[in-house]
């Protein structure tokens, strides 16, 4: 279950003692920065571990489906032939309690075993040096396990269910959510009377949020006149949603979008 990942501030902790300003350390390289300056060389590694941690990030299943939230820490060594060794992830379960020591344990372990993962997988790396030799050098990374409680309409498995969209996902999801909207703006679409008579034209767009129950919340809208503007907000708001958004079977908030275009022919 591929999510992202947030990961806090990536720490190093120098494994040598240093006895001179003089001494000429370099970072260890990932493959993709090898082409950089030296000083540019920690910055680099930092931004590419973040990003391949991400790219890498998956949720556990069994910890997924137990709404379980956890941070772990990781521990690794970047040794001196440029592997990834001796890494030692400690999580931190949140958000819930144990009457159980085991279930506690148990909960620890799956968000372990995933980050644990994460980390072996790292590519091979041209190792730390100082003065030229190499060395073996530390770091800890943080990486959150958080169940979203909001996805953006890119992001939602599911798009949440109008009339005549049962049983569809992905794509299919929202491209039917997408035409159920805009058969709705048609069917219920009234030029207001005032903007008629004022000659007042324009395009309003609208924004809402479908909560997690499937209520229609937080409307804003933007357009040339409030007379249109209130037209497009009591169109959207008797759109009937009969479920919420899902991501990956849970159910979420999630914003959209759509201009409503107000012409006088």
């Amino acid at each position: 279950m591929r999510l992202k990942s947030i990961i806090f501030l990536l720490m190093f902790i120098n494994n040598y003692a240093q006895t001179s300003t003089e001494k000429n350390e370099v970072f260890p390289i990932f493959p993709i920065c090898e082409l950089l300056p030296e000083s540019k060389l920690a910055d680099c590694f930092s931004e590419t571990m973040q990003e391949y941690i991400d790219d890498n990030f998956f949720y556990p299943k069994q910890a997924w489906d137990l709404d379980l939230q956890a941070i772990v820490r990781v521990r690794f060594d970047i040794n001196e032939n440029g592997d990834v060794s001796n890494v030692i992830p400690k999580a931190s379960v949140v958000g819930v309690s144990f009457k159980q020591r085991e279930a506690l344990n148990a909960a620890r372990q799956l968000f372990q075993i995933s980050a644990l993962e994460i980390i072996n997988s790292l590519p091979k790396f041209t190792p730390a040096k100082v003065d030229g030799v190499p060395i073996n050098k530390t770091f800890q990374v943080s990486i959150k396990y958080e169940i979203p409680r909001e996805a953006s309409f890119d992001e939602v498995t599911v798009a949440p269910l109008l009339e005549g969209c049962e049983e569809l996902e992905g794509d299919e999801s929202r491209d039917c959510f997408e035409n159920g909207v805009t058969k709705h703006i048609s069917e219920n679409f009234k030029y207001p009377r005032k903007a008629l008579k004022n000659q007042i034209e324009g395009d309003v767009f609208i924004q809402f949020s479908i909560d997690e129950f499937g209520f229609l919340i937080d409307f804003t809208t933007v357009g040339p006149d409030k007379v249109l503007e209130d037209e497009a907000y009591r169109i959207m708001s008797t759109l009937k949603v009969e479920k919420p958004a899902q991501l990956n079977g849970k159910n979420v908030k999630m914003t959209y979008g759509i201009p409503i275009s107000f012409r006088i022919n």
